[in-house]
């Protein structure tokens, strides 16, 4: 840094010269390589040289010097802000020149003023050298007394005098430089001393004030230690002179200031000790606040939750028919759980107050003993029925803990709707689609990473009925998961119903695995059992001939391994198709039960080429004749330029070797495990941006027959469109079903709709948007009638309705069917999805042929309102529905509900 500076203000004295008068020093000759510098400093006042008129350009240059030179400098810089040719010079300089210069400046600032405090302390001690010099006039007067010019041999020897003259000379500038430095360091006790006293009162905003005071700690010694070594420098000189013949040099001045200073560094000594021992007793009690501090950290708890409370009804009028209002608006009264519709409005539903309270308290982990870091319960407290009726009933519903012993985790759980799995076919009872578990039950997972093999073992317990003490529908099982050599290895028992006797439940036992072979293949694999409680397990494989005489099994393998482009994948399994597993949720299995067999699949990217391949063998589970079914297929794929995609793909399955039209898996999006071939081309942002196109030919056979039986032609596409935050988004479905075979009717099914929403609009005191959707869809059969569905619904949403953040929305909505499946309960909403043929009724699939012949029409309304503000809600909702369309309301429908939902 310092190199830097030096280079800033050469350059600097170099610019300020210009235009000013050199001096001329004897001792600096023509040529020399530093007389322009010279002549430039000097003719700019910055050095004088000395009174004999030399330079002395190779004397070392004091501090004191130094000092004086850069604050004449600074001067001469303040006084040229004004006009003349230097501030010309300045003005000349660029941006970044003046800000490194001035920054340059601002960096000496510091220096300066320690140098100034040195200047003052000499200055201070001027009476010093005033004693010296007295000294040193004496001396002459006694080398000029005691000499004469026939001295004899009991004079003074005058070379002795001297060299004693010269080191009372030495001492005393170094009694003034040590006076000096402690002076200094005086100061500096005393800025230290404020330090301190600071430092008491902020000891608690944590260590970074001691650490700073440790670093000023061993500047201090540092300092000190030099002062001891020019104070013992300075006694020893006294000593050695004290030692010399020749007058007695205690009366001098000089030497009672070194008497001064030895007093005074001893004191200083003294204060340094009592420092040290302030400075050890802060850090010890620095050392306790932080242990206390991270005591109080590794125990500290917070609290979250939330409270909700509601009260509402939903019923039908007397007499009228159950409906689902979904199929007019999605409302808060929608009673689907976990994908299962049901209907919305019946009678007497869903009157009831219901509260529900969740509390979270949660800890650190310091690692030592049974520690709990986070448990949470959910309380439900609710009327059911009339709510002055005597059944109002507390419920625990869910309790959680999670936690650790001596560092290892745990986990354990109550709930009324028990969610768990073990593996794939045992224990399985968390099934996405319905969100039932296997009734009330705990949980528990015990991570026991200290023990042998680390296990980890998880324990599931409950009962499916409300009574858990009946003896019936009681269940248990254990799982434990252990890693030896890389592969993660389970073993699974399972129990249900055990205590009733006059129905046995069951047991099952299993063993799983998983691992990644030589780092290449991904290997899984599964075998389970289960038998009567009752009795044990038979593993005889079946024969074939009839019903299996052995206990129900199953058993797969699967393996995957992809090398560069290429990702192949096997399987082999057997599945009985008796199979329970103590599991309610068969939908994720990876093979479906009652079947042997085996299958690979091969795909690879080449490029912008997509290809693939698979192969599949299997028969039923007891390989009966007849019943073995082969099944291959191929497709290729492109990305092609602008956004446009290509595929194609063929499909062949067979069932005893006879042709089918859909086999065992059949995969409609795909046609994998059937018998087809087609030809898919897809385009994205071709022309717009988010436009989506699609077009699709696929030819099929029949069971029996061959290909060309049965042909699909679709063509599909939407445009989300934004024009001024006003969204408009069309789109467009066409789907023709073509025939050759007796007895399955060809048709065609149009479908379109829109959707327009708008930005939130701000018109004097009220802020709407406006949503607003039309849908319908047409699907004409050659012989049988048409089939239709449309919707229409309007929204109306205000932001800051009545206070900030209060939302107010009405929403009208009407659906008309003719011809469709049912009126009472619709399926999944498919109004805008272009990959379907209905809205939400069948018939209508993505792929023919499909049954017609339905004669359901009807017509359902509604109106839907609800404000919201925080957690607060209203909502109300009233709907009619006339199952014949002749205008008369056949069943009525209104629900209500408030509710309020507080986080804390």
């Amino acid at each position: 840094m310092r190199k830097k500076l030096v280079i800033m203000l050469a350059g600097l004295l170099t610019v300020l010269s210009m235009g000013f008068g050199a001096a001329q020093f004897s001792d600096v000759p023509a040529g020399h390589w530093a007389q322009e510098a010279v002549e430039a400093i000097t003719g700019r006042g910055i050095i004088v040289g000395f009174p004999d008129g030399t330079f002395r350009g190779n004397e070392n240059l004091t501090r004191y010097q130094a000092a004086l030179i850069i604050y004449r400098l600074l001067q001469q810089l303040e006084a040229e802000k004004g006009t003349g040719p230097a501030t010309d010079a300045v003005q000349g300089m660029t941006d970044e020149e003046k800000a490194a210069l001035q920054n340059a400046i601002q960096e000496l600032a510091a220096e300066l003023a320690a140098l100034g405090v040195r200047v003052s302390a000499l200055e201070d001690n001027a009476a010093t050298k005033d004693d010296v010099a007295a000294l040193q006039a004496q001396l002459d007067e006694l080398k000029a007394g005691m000499a004469p010019a026939d001295a004899g041999a009991g004079a003074l020897d005058q070379q002795a005098l001297q060299d004693l003259a010269d080191r009372v000379e030495a001492a005393s500038v170094a009694a003034d430089t040590a006076l000096a430095q402690s002076q200094e360091l005086g100061e500096r006790l005393d800025a230290v001393e404020g330090d301190l006293a600071a430092l008491r009162s902020e000891i608690e905003a944590g260590s970074d004030s001691i650490s700073a005071l440790n670093e000023l700690a061993v500047l201090l010694n540092q300092d000190v230690l030099s002062l001891q070594d020019r104070v013992t420098a300075i006694e020893k000189a006294i000593a050695d002179i004290q030692g010399q013949e020749g007058p007695d040099l205690t009366q001098f001045a000089t030497l009672e200031d070194v008497a001064a200073l030895q007093e005074f560094a001893s004191a200083l000594r003294t204060d340094l000790v009592a420092l040290s021992e302030k400075v050890s007793a802060l850090e010890t009690s620095v050392a306790g606040i932080d242990k206390r501090v991270a005591a109080l950290e590794a125990n500290r708890f917070t609290m979250s939750g939330s409270l909700s409370v509601r009260y509402g009804y939903r019923s039908t009028v007397p007499g009228g028919s159950n409906f689902d209002s979904t199929r007019a608006i999605d409302t808060i009264f929608d009673d689907d759980t976990g994908g299962v519709d049901a209907p919305d409005f019946s009678t007497s539903a869903d009157t009831r107050l219901d509260t529900r309270a969740n509390f979270t308290v949660r800890k650190a982990i310091t690692g030592s003993g049974l520690e709990v870091s986070e448990a949470t319960v959910t309380l439900r407290w609710f009327f059911g029925g009339d709510i002055y009726a005597d059944d109002d009933t507390l419920r625990l519903h869910a309790f959680n803990l999670k936690g650790a012993v001596d560092g290892q985790d745990f986990t354990f759980r109550y709930d009324r709707n028990n969610l768990f799995k073990f593996t794939e076919y045992v224990f399985d009872n968390n099934n996405p689609d319905t969100g039932v578990g296997l009734g009330r039950g705990v949980l528990g997972t015990f991570n026991l990473s200290k023990g042998f093999l680390s296990p980890t073992v998880t324990v599931a317990a409950g009962s499916t009925s409300i009574d858990g003490t009946a003896g019936t529908n009681d269940y248990w099982g254990i799982r434990t998961v252990i890693k030896p050599f890389g592969v993660n290895l389970g073993v699974n028992y399972a129990q249900s119903n055990v205590r009733n006797l006059a129905t046995p439940g069951l047991q099952v036992f299993g063993v799983d695995a998983n691992t990644k072979l030589f780092g290449l293949v991904d290997l899984s694999t599964e075998y389970a059992i289960q038998s009567s409680v009752s009795n044990g397990f038979d593993f005889t494989d079946p024969d074939g001939a009839g019903p299996a005489l052995a206990d129900p099994q199953i058993f797969y393998v699967k393996a995957g391994v992809g090398i560069g482009p290429i990702t192949l994948n096997a399987n082999y399994r057997a599945t009985d198709p008796n199979w329970n597993g103590i599991s309610n949720n068969g939908n994720d299995r990876p093979f479906s039960l009652g079947q042997r067999g085996f299958g690979v699949d091969v795909s690879a990217t080449l490029g912008f080429l997509r290809l693939g391949g698979y192969f599949d063998s299997r028969t039923n589970f007891y390989e009966d004749p007849g019943t073995d079914q082969r099944a291959f297929g191929a497709n290729v794929g492109a990305n092609l330029f602008a956004g446009l995609s290509l595929n194609a793909y063929y499909n062949n399955t067979t069932l005893a070797g006879v042709t089918q039209y859909a086999g065992a898996d059949y995969d409609s999006a795909t046609g994998k495990f059937g018998t087809n071939f087609g030809v898919k081309v897809g385009a994205k942002d071709l022309i717009l941006t988010g436009l989506e196109l699609g077009f699709e030919y696929r030819s099929s056979a029949s069971n029996g027959g061959a290909l060309g039986d049965f042909s699909d032609l679709i063509f599909a596409a939407k445009a989300p469109l934004n024009l001024a935050g006003f969204s408009i988004t069309p789109n467009v479905r066409y789907h023709s079903f073509g025939s050759n075979v007796g007895g399955t009717e060809s048709y065609s099914t149009l479908k379109y709709g829109v959707q327009l929403t708008t930005p939130t609009l701000n018109l004097f005191i009220i802020n709407p948007s406006l949503e607003v959707g039309y849908a319908a869809r047409t699907t004409t059969p050659a012989t049988s009638p048409v089939v239709s569905e449309s919707r229409w619904s309007v929204g109306v949403k205000l932001a800051d309705f009545l206070l900030p953040k209060g939302t107010f929305g009405v929403a009208y909505a009407s659906y008309t069917g003719n011809n469709v499946t049912s009126m009472i309960v619709g399926t999944d909403d498919k109004l805008y999805d272009n990959g379907n043929d209905r809205l939400y009724s069948t018939p209508g699939t993505d792929y023919g042929p499909v049954a017609f012949g339905s004669t359901a029409v009807g017509t359902l309304t509604g109106i839907y309102l609800n404000y919201t503000y925080y957690g607060l809600g209203l909502y109300y909702g009233s709907f009619v529905l006339d199952l014949d369309n002749n205008g008369t309301a056949d069943s009525t429908g209104y629900g209500f509900r408030v509710s309020y939902t507080f986080s804390f």
